[in-house]
Order: C-alpha cells, then sequence, then structure tokens
C-alpha cells in the first residue's frame, strides 16, 4: 500500500534503503548502485509506474510457488515501471530508463528462477503485441532448461493453459502473439528474429562480444526492447563478463554518462571476506532466506583449505571474486580523482616531453611532465587514428575528450611522426622542454622526423619488469600522497584506471592492461616514460624564458 513517505516506489526503497544502511550487505558496486539511481530518478523527465510494477510483482506471485525477494522485487520495479519520455525524430516517445540488464550474483542465489518469471510477464501480463523473448546460453541442456521450467508452469496451471500455445520448442501467448524460444550462442546468423527481449545465460563463458551482436542486432523492430546478462563470474578473462564489469564501473564512478545500462552486481570486496559467512550476502542476497543453501556452502568452506581446486570454484561461482583477478589496482579511484586539482602557472618552466606511440593506427599519448616543491604534474594529449574507434567501442568518452582539447582524431592512414613534432613545437612556445623520452620500439621511427624539425633530445625510455620495479615506489607515493597531478584530464584518469601491477614470485613487477582490447594505458606509460627522468627537472620551481619553437 502507498503510504506519504515513499521517495520513489515502496520496493525500490525498501531494498534501496536497507543497503545504504548497512541492514542488507552490499558490493561497494551495489553501494554505488544506490547513489546512482538517486541521480538518474531525481531527474525531471524520469518517472516511475508503481501500479506497473505492483502488477508485475502480483502477476508472478500468483502462479510461481515462491515469493520474490526484496532484491528481485528491487529490480523488477527497474524492468518494468522506470520511464521517460524523450523525443526521437522529432516525435515525443515513452521509453525505458533502462533496457539493458546485467546481473553477477552468487551460484544458488535463483538467477534462472528470476528471469523465468520475467519472461512469463515480458511475453503475457506487458501487453505488447508480438513482444517475443529468446533465451540464449552456451549450451542446449542449459538453454532448454528454462524453457522447460515455464513450459511445464502453464500445462499444469489451468488459468495459464488456456491462454498460451505450447510446445517443446516455443510457448506463445495467444493475445499479443508474443513468443518465447531458446537458442544456443553458435549460430553465425539469426535472421527473421524480431525480438522484444534478449537474455544471455552465463555470459561468463563468452570470449569475446560476436554472438552477442548476432542476436541483438535484431532488437529494436518492437517498443521497449531490453537486453539482459545473467551470471556468476568464471574463467575466462579479457572476455565479454570483463568488458561487462569494466563498462559498469565507469558508470557507477560517473565515467560514462547516459547509460541505459542497469548494473547489478554481487561479490565480496576483498579476499579474506569469503571467510566470514556474514560477508557472504554481499555476493548472494538470497542467502538468508535459502538455509539449506546456507549449510551446503558451510560445508564446502569448512573443505576449502584442503582443497585448492574447490576454493578456487567457491570463490570464482560462490563469493563472485575469481582469484585470476585478483590482481593489485595501480592505485584506488579515490587517489585517481584525486589528481583532478589545478594546475599552477607553469609558463616558462622546464618539462620532461613524453612519447608513447606504440601503433600507428591506434593511440599514441604525448605529455610533458612538470615539478613544483613536492608535486608532478602531467600535462597530456592523445592521438586516436580514426580506424581505432571503428573497430572498436572503447568505454570512455571520447566525444567529451574531444571538445576538452585532451583528443585529436587523425583521419588518415597512420599517425605519422609529424602530428607529435607538431603538438611538441605548440607547447615549446611555453615551456622548456629539456628532453623528450619515448621507447625504444619507436624511437628509431621518431627520431627522423624530430631532427628534421631541429629538436635532438629524444631519450630512450626503458619497459619491463627491472624498469616497472624501480617505479612502483615512486608511483605508489605519487598517488598515495597526493602528488601527481593531471588536472580535470579525464583520459588520463581512465587510463590510469586500466593498469594492475603484476607481481611474480621473486617480487618484480610489471604495470600491464587489466583487458587487452577495450582498455587503453597509452597516457600512463607515457607518464612511466617521463618519471624515468624526473631528476632531470629543477629541485625548486623557476621562471624560465620560453624555448624557441620547434621549425616545421
Amino acid at each position: 500500500m502507498m503510504t506519504s513517505n515513499i521517495k520513489y516506489d515502496k520496493h525500490i526503497d525498501k531494498f534501496m534503503f536497507d543497503v545504504v544502511n548497512g541492514h542488507v550487505k552490499a558490493s561497494k558496486e551495489n553501494h554505488l548502485l544506490m547513489k546512482y539511481l538517486q541521480e538518474v530518478l531525481d531527474k525531471e523527465e524520469v518517472y516511475i509506474e508503481s501500479d506497473t510494477i505492483q502488477e508485475a510483482i502480483d502477476f508472478i506471485e500468483r502462479y510461481y510457488p515462491f515469493k520474490l525477494l526484496d532484491w528481485e522485487k528491487f529490480i523488477i520495479a527497474f524492468i518494468v515501471g522506470v520511464y521517460k519520455d524523450e523525443k526521437v525524430n522529432g516525435m515525443l516517445i515513452k521509453s525505458l530508463v533502462f533496457d539493458e540488464f546485467f546481473i553477477l550474483i552468487g551460484r544458488g542465489a535463483g538467477k534462472n528462477g528470476f528471469i523465468e518469471c520475467i519472461i512469463l510477464y515480458l511475453i503475457s501480463k506487458q501487453k505488447t503485441y508480438k513482444y517475443n523473448v529468446d533465451l540464449v546460453a552456451t549450451s542446449q541442456k542449459q538453454s532448454k532448461t528454462s524453457f522447460m521450467v515455464i513450459h511445464d508452469l502453464i500445462q499444469d496451471t489451468k488459468a495459464l493453459a488456456k491462454r498460451f500455445k505450447v510446445t517443446l520448442e516455443l510457448i506463445g501467448f495467444k493475445k499479443t502473439k508474443s513468443v518465447f524460444t531458446y537458442h544456443t550462442n553458435n549460430a553465425k546468423t539469426k535472421d527473421g528474429l524480431r525480438p522484444g527481449a534478449i537474455i544471455f545465460d552465463e555470459v561468463h563463458a563468452y570470449e569475446d562480444e560476436e554472438n552477442i551482436k548476432v542476436f541483438t542486432s535484431a532488437l529494436g523492430k518492437v517498443e521497449f526492447p531490453r537486453r539482459f546478462y545473467l551470471t556468476t563470474d568464471g574463467y575466462v578473462r579479457g572476455g565479454f563478463l570483463d568488458q561487462l564489469k569494466e563498462e559498469s564501473k565507469l558508470i557507477l564512478e560517473g565515467e560514462i554518462e547516459n547509460s541505459t545500462m542497469f548494473p547489478f552486481i554481487c561479490r565480496i570486496d576483498e579476499l579474506e571476506e569469503y571467510k566470514d559467512e556474514e560477508n557472504w550476502e554481499k555476493a548472494n542476497p538470497s542467502i538468508n532466506y535459502f538455509p539449506h543453501l546456507k549449510k551446503e556452502m558451510q560445508k564446502e568452506l569448512q573443505k576449502l583449505e584442503h582443497r585448492p581446486q574447490s576454493k578456487l570454484e567457491f570463490l570464482t561461482k560462490r563469493m563472485n571474486y575469481p582469484l585470476e583477478s585478483a590482481h593489485t589496482a595501480v592505485t584506488s579511484w579515490e587517489n585517481i580523482k584525486a589528481t583532478n586539482q589545478t594546475f599552477p602557472e607553469l609558463k616558462g618552466v622546464t618539462a620532461i616531453g613524453a612519447i608513447d606511440y606504440a601503433d600507428t593506427t591506434d593511440f599514441a599519448a604525448v605529455g610533458l611532465l612538470f615539478k613544483k616543491g613536492d608535486k608532478l604534474y602531467f600535462k597530456h594529449h592523445t592521438f586516436i587514428n580514426y580506424k581505432s574507434l571503428e573497430l572498436n567501442n572503447y568505454k570512455v568518452d571520447i566525444e567529451r575528450a574531444k571538445a576538452e582539447g585532451l583528443v585529436t582524431i587523425v583521419k588518415d592512414e597512420t599517425i605519422r611522426p609529424s602530428y607529435l613534432v607538431d603538438w611538441f613545437a605548440e607547447q615549446a612556445r611555453d615551456y622548456k622542454i629539456k628532453m623528450i623520452a619515448s621507447d625504444l620500439y619507436r624511437i628509431n621511427y621518431l627520431r627522423d622526423e624530430f631532427e628534421k624539425s631541429g629538436y635532438t633530445n629524444l631519450e630512450i625510455a626503458r619497459s619491463g619488469k627491472k624498469t616497472h620495479t624501480m617505479l612502483e615506489p615512486i608511483v605508489e607515493d605519487l598517488f598515495a600522497y597526493k602528488k601527481i597531478i593531471y588536472g580535470d584530464d579525464l583520459m588520463m584518469r581512465w587510463y590510469t584506471n586500466n593498469v594492475y601491477i603484476n607481481r611474480d614470485n621473486k617480487g618484480n613487477i610489471t604495470f600491464d592492461k587489466i583487458e587487452p582490447r577495450l582498455r587503453k594505458t597509452d597516457g600512463f606509460f607515457c607518464l612511466l616514460h617521463a618519471l624515468q627522468f624526473v631528476d632531470q627537472l629543477p629541485k625548486e620551481l623557476k621562471r624560465r624564458k620560453p624555448m624557441k619553437a620547434i621549425v616545421v
């Protein structure tokens, strides 16, 4: 029953209140989600259809042999009842605020039962004509399991049986002509699909996005298209699941704006948390309602220390904390955000230049490193070859970066050295560039162009374990004590957030890229090149005459 103290909707408010106030133990991501959702729901154009939400919950609980849990009601509210009116091609249309749902939740939480409820609602009670739902899984057995649960429920329930047409291959709702069917994910094409919603089960097994795109390319033929990604964590690193986790992180941290994805990520935050069953609710919000599951997990816990493979399975599937991904971030997100400080006046100051230029058809980063007192200031710019943007959907706001002068899109076959020379020439009008550091891989390619322009002081920046191990304490201190300043540079924040410390059994480290394809680290490695020569900067900030511009 609606009451005067409800802010959004009673099902939204209840779970949100419990998470924020610690009545439900939740992951860091889900705490960030609550803050993010409040910002979204407070927007003027967003409205909530509480009657629709309640109708969906009542419908599900009428026919399914269980009561929905608070986290399930919470998500259902955003699936069926949160809308906005927006103009598309001059027409005002009603659209979903969230049309993509990523649910990462521990094994045993009931995610399959949850999505079966949603499927039944979408093809029938939603009342959208020909709103087909396709379930995609990695095997025929897996894809058919949920189908058969709904199939048997309809056949065993007289009130439903007369409204549906049911076979062993499809379930159709007679009134709306909506159909539910299932697939495996190995199809090369799905011509003829007309889905309203696509559900991908256990996406941890997907090595890339190719099969996802085969199915989702058919969306948009009916109103209110939706995508669902349901999964525990898994053992494929750098695959589609890691892309979803990365995109979710950027959404929740405010680096991607106006996203329509709803990321519900249930996991422990630190490795040692698995030992305390009070923390299990972070990974599995159903755990305290399922006593048999909890008892089974307690038995598993007792055996873990003597069974390494079981421990790996428990952490990956129960806690959503795969050991393979338990590497050390280069620094915290709070420390990265702290780089957003205003630069002092630096005109005429000595700087170390740096270049990271691995691939001429991809990204190239250039930068200048300054020192004032005990702080370092890094002014950066990125050149991106247009072909790289055509081939990849990087999870950073490139358009905003362009508008803020942080990025130049190069509409040329390659990022020629002259683009970099021109940038340094422009900077040399204001700063004294003592030298420019570049990695050995590209320095000979660059040297000719720089020397033609009268600039000969290029130095080799080293890489690899020896160099990175030497730099690690410097990098750690710079971020820990807020001594490295980027200014308001979203690209450098993104680059830094994409780096982790890979430590071998001898204690040596390398700074590595967390995910190989859609994360970029060029700006951070440009900074590392400059840091190797930081001792050549003056101890105190001294005004100098600007260096004569390089002639190009």
